[in-house]
């Protein structure tokens, strides 16, 4: 299984969102994560959703600009992003659920997945 997936937007804001799947702390991934994002070669500015990580919390959204290869975690700040993204996530989880089974997530939120309702 990933520690990661990412999806390109089409949305203002943010170019990509970065759906963290694993448990584990971001930052066992982040060169992984730097690595894919740099294969193109741009400047953006990159959504992390930590649900699997942190729950649905006021910390789940992280936005942070990556250039040069990097992620800047100086600009790294939590944001409330439009529900869209919300949405994105839903969606790839409840297409790929096996990330939602075993996780931190409650009983309710699994169902909503799995019913594709995004919270």
């Amino acid at each position: 299984m990933s520690e990661y997936t990412i999806i390109k937007t089409n949305a203002e804001d943010y170019d990509r969102l970065v759906l963290c799947l694993s448990f584990e702390s971001l930052l066992t991934y982040i060169k992984k994560i730097e690595s894919t994002l740099a294969k193109d070669n741009i400047e953006e500015e990159i959504l992390i959703d930590q649900l699997l990580i942190t729950g649905d919390g006021t910390n789940r959204f992280m936005s942070c600009k990556f250039a040069q290869g990097k992620l800047d975690i100086r600009t790294a700040k939590t944001v409330k992003p439009n529900a869209c993204y919300r949405r994105e996530t839903v969606a790839w989880l409840h297409n790929n659920y096996c990330y939602v089974e075993h996780s931190i997530l409650t009983e309710e939120q699994r169902q909503k997945i799995k019913r594709n309702i995004v919270f």
